[in-house]
């Protein structure tokens, strides 16, 4: 396959639910941009919206601003911060979401292209998640300012949204998020055919998004922002999967620390927080970290 060409999955594995249009839940549908108003004015909010041909699924609750905005990591939704929300909810509007494809939003519109006997189907770009839910946000007249708390790979996402529309965003509180160099740090620590296996199975991921290019253009803005700042880390140490080394677990455990402290630099005005009781998940290992994190980057902004 030539390098140039982002189709890799051919269509006959692709889940069939990527190909057709989901049923619709009990929730209403907004398919026309509305007026916005402000987020201290806007009522619970539990709906499919409709994003140009497609719907996501979209809650929202709580009032005042900045809105927050839940990022999900690859493969995840919006009830990954059911932990988080009716806090945040206390405190500001947030809102969660689930990406196209997950939870009940419908899949989103992919192009099919045909190389000799096989047909395959183009893998999504960062660009097109952001576009998403930019689009998302204003059919749903949830206006901003806002602040993006992610995790994961949901954070590459959180940083090609603050580059495409600075104005918007007011603050970030980063859970663990992935790194543009990850990928090149656990290949250095494990054999060719370790890192060839898990390159095929982030590109079959159930997103159809194409991590390749994600982390490239992450890679290629070499990000800088004033903006408010958390970087929460895990802290919990974890034993070494069966084909890591304990010696090499341990390094890419150390590199993992370095690309956070990498994340949190990005900012003049940030802060680096280890989770001394978590994994990947601290949203869910250790909630109310990352609650406080949320509030403390919404005051900050507020005092702007």
């Amino acid at each position: 396959m030539k390098p140039t060409i982002r189709l890799i999955i051919l269509l006959a594995s692709i889940p069939f639910s990527l190909l057709n249009t989901s049923s619709a839940g009990p929730v209403k549908i907004i398919a026309a941009p509305q007026t916005q108003t402000g987020a201290s004015e806007r009522p619970p909010l539990d709906q499919l919206i409709d994003v140009g041909g497609y719907r996501l699924h979209l809650k929202c609750v709580g009032t005042g601003g900045p809105t927050v905005i839940l990022e999900a990591g690859q493969g995840g939704g919006s009830d990954d911060w059911d932990m988080v929300m009716p806090e945040v909810a206390k405190h500001t509007r947030v809102c969660a979401y689930d990406r196209a494809g997950r939870g009940t939003s419908d899949p989103a519109q992919r192009k099919l292209r045909r190389f000799d006997s096989h047909t395959y189907i183009e893998l999504r770009t960062g660009q097109e998640v952001v576009r998403d839910l930019h689009t998302l946000l204003a059919n749903a007249a949830e206006g901003g300012p806002y602040v993006i708390a992610a995790h994961s790979l949901g954070g590459l996402f959180a940083i090609l949204y603050t580059h495409q529309y600075p104005k918007e965003i007011v603050g970030l509180v980063f859970v663990d998020i992935s790194h543009p160099d990850q990928i090149a740090r656990q290949d250095a620590l494990t054999s060719p055919e370790m890192a060839r296996q898990r390159h095929d199975g982030l590109m079959q991921n159930r997103e159809g998004v194409d991590i390749d290019e994600i982390l490239a253009q992450v890679r290629a803005l070499n990000w800088r922002t004033s903006v408010p700042l958390y970087v929460l880390a895990r802290g919990a140490i974890i034993p070494p999967p069966a084909d890591w080394t304990a010696e090499n677990w341990a390094k890419y455990g150390a590199a993992q620390r370095e690309m956070q402290q990498d994340h949190a630099r990005r900012s003049s005005n940030s802060k680096l927080i280890i989770a001394e009781k978590s994994g990947h998940a601290i949203h869910q290992d250790q909630p109310e970290l990352v609650i406080d994190a949320i509030k403390q980057v919404v005051n900050n902004a507020r005092t702007k």
